[in-house]
This record gives structure tokens, sequence and C-alpha cells, in this order.
């Protein structure tokens, strides 16, 4: 147990109780409706999301951005993580339309945070 609360593990486990009851799997998202933007932190997860857009059928046209801003599973990157999805999304939130600005978008996140995104656009 001492070795867990050394490397952070504890702490962090405590905090994501807080947060959300137990893992959350984006496929079991469906009765939640849509959404605007889609936010990933490891690729895999990414990859499966647009996947599992890919295979719904797409009835209403309505576009999904999805980004991944790949995040270590630790307190510091967490926190890290965190202030750069807020500024994207603050980013995202001030534009008129995402559709038309999102490669300028991603570039000048790039450029300010030197971190690289990954996105893609798919649909509902």
């Amino acid at each position: 147990m001492l070795i867990y609360k050394r490397n952070g593990i504890l702490p962090m486990l405590k905090r994501n109780s807080a947060v959300k009851l137990a893992p959350q799997r984006w496929q079991d998202n469906a009765v939640d409706g849509t959404f605007d933007v889609v936010l990933a932190f490891e690729e895999k997860v990414f990859d499966m999301v647009i996947e599992d857009l890919h295979n719904r059928e797409h009835v209403l046209m309505k576009p999904v951005l999805i980004i991944n801003l790949e995040v270590k599973d630790n307190h510091e990157e967490a926190a890290t993580g965190a202030r750069l999805t807020l500024d994207l999304c603050q980013e995202l939130e001030a534009t008129e339309s995402w559709e038309d600005n999102i490669d300028e978008i991603v570039t000048a996140f790039e450029r300010r945070h030197h971190r690289k995104l990954l996105y893609s656009i798919s649909f509902y």
C-alpha cells in the first residue's frame, strides 16, 4: 500500500472516484444523445471512437469533431492535460464555426503548447 501512496496512485484513484463512479465506455453513450466534440486522451480510444461512429447509421448528418490529446496516466500529466484541454475547448468555443477553422485552431494549439493533436470529423 505504501508504494501506491508514494507513486501517486492512491491520490489519483481517490480523485477519480469523486469525479465518476466507474470507468466509462464510449460505446455505452448512445443514450446520451449526440456530441459536438469528443475528446480522447489515448490514441487507441480515439481510434475506437472513430470506428464506432463510422459503424453507426448516419441519420442526422450532424458533424462531430473527435480530438486526441495524448496524456500519460499519471497525476502530473493529468493536471497538464486538463489545462491544455481547457485551453483547446475555449478556442473551439470562441470560434464561429469549428468546421471552418479547425485546421487553424489545431495548428495554433500545437505551436503554443508543443503538443501534437490528432483529429477527425465524423457524423451522427
